[in-house]
């Protein structure tokens, strides 16, 4: 008796403590979802803008509101925008006008559902437009190269670890009407994609740059906000080549690097509002971090992250997850890299870890068949 006393407690202790990680919970809501699949959070929307938006009020906004929004002040006074941002949240509506019209009924159906500002939400979802915060590397292995017979395509987010946020992270899955599905890599405050795969398996993420030889005046507010920009890209485009096209037809907001990847391989975008560049591996793999390296847009190569990628790249022999994963931890920066994340594209999935307190990439992955989950198994 004593015994199976003991093994309830244990049992009750470890449920606790289970329920603790969970800071989302499952739950479902029209015909949206949120399940946890191997210790994730994967967010499922569908439908109509105004059901996408109403669904991400309730399953994700709602839970957001006191741990992540209520924090606000104390990120902005971390970033050192305590005094820009309440002009940004003033002027927000202005800027809203400039979303694709699907992701401002969205945030409109969003914020009315969850009963949140509608300015403040704007504001926090173009400030990667505004502001450079992170330091991100990627790495993608062109089939030849890779021990898999597919793509890979590995990439870390480092972000000023604000407080509880790197817990937040989770995958969204919109599934929108007559658009390719797509799962990002996101938070619960954030309605377009830092990083991200589409159900034909094309995957593209962010590397901010600071600097452009084309002298680039930026930001450009009255073009596509960029998280939006690259879920339209997503939502719209089956290959790198379409993607390329959409970045240049679209009128873009600021400078950075896009690392795009699909099923047969990839390359990075160096873009700035004038100008969108190509560039493609050497020994079928391609690295980025936060320069441009073109002869077009390049002022400066000094990097300390990217010599340590370009080993991985000079190096011989077929290159895995493991070596992917060896080759990102090699470029991470400490509590700030609060993503680590780990592409296959033909086989559409995902190889993910995050956390705060310490580098992702020393977290075990969490391996996700986004396959399935497009499908909503």
């Amino acid at each position: 008796m004593k015994l199976r006393i003991s093994l309830l407690f244990v049992f009750a202790i470890a449920a606790v403590a289970c329920a603790e990680e969970r800071r989302l919970p499952e739950a479902k809501f029209d015909k949206g979802f949120l399940k946890y699949v191997n210790g994730v959070p994967v967010l499922t929307l569908q439908g109509t803008p105004e059901e996408i938006g109403t669904q991400f009020g309730e399953l994700a906004l709602k839970p957001a509101k006191k741990p992540l929004l209520g924090r606000v002040d104390s990120y902005m006074k971390q970033m050192g925008w305590e005094q820009q941002f309440p002009t940004m949240v003033k002027f927000a509506g202005f800027v809203l006008q400039a979303f694709p019209k699907n992701n401002r009924d969205e945030m409109t159906a969003a914020c009315k559902h969850a009963e949140v500002d509608r300015n403040l939400m704007t504001a926090l979802n173009t400030i990667p437009d505004l502001a450079k915060l992170g330091g991100c590397s990627t790495i993608v292995v062109e089939p030849g190269r890779s021990s898999t017979g597919g793509p890979l395509f590995g990439r870390l987010l480092d972000w000023p670890p604000f407080e509880e946020l790197p817990e937040y992270t989770m995958v969204i899955v919109y599934r929108a009407k007559d658009r390719h599905a797509v799962a990002a890599v996101t938070f619960p405050i954030l309605l377009g994609v830092l990083s991200g795969m589409n159900d034909a398996g094309l995957c593209l993420s962010i590397n901010e740059i600071t600097k452009s030889k084309d002298e680039a005046k930026t930001p450009d507010m009255t073009g596509v906000p960029m998280m939006f920009l690259f879920r339209k890209i997503l939502e719209e485009c089956s290959t790198v080549e379409q993607a390329e096209k959409m970045l240049k037809e679209q009128k873009r907001t600021t400078m950075y690097c896009v690392t795009a990847c699909d099923a047969k391989g990839g390359c990075v975008f160096e873009v700035t509002p004038k100008n969108v560049v190509r560039r493609d591996g050497l020994k079928e793999v391609c690295c980025c971090t936060n320069h441009f390296r073109t002869p077009e847009l390049s002022v400066s190569e000094k990097c300390q992250r990217y010599p340590k990628l370009e080993a991985l790249q000079k190096a011989d022999g077929k290159l895995g997850v493991a070596e992917v994963l060896k080759g990102l931890d090699a470029v991470h920066q400490g509590p700030s890299t609060i993503q680590c994340m780990i592409f296959e594209p033909k086989e559409r999935v995902l190889h993910l870890a995050y956390g705060g307190g310490k580098s992702a990439t020393t977290r075990p992955l969490a391996k996700l068949d986004l396959g399935a989950i497009f499908q909503g198994k």
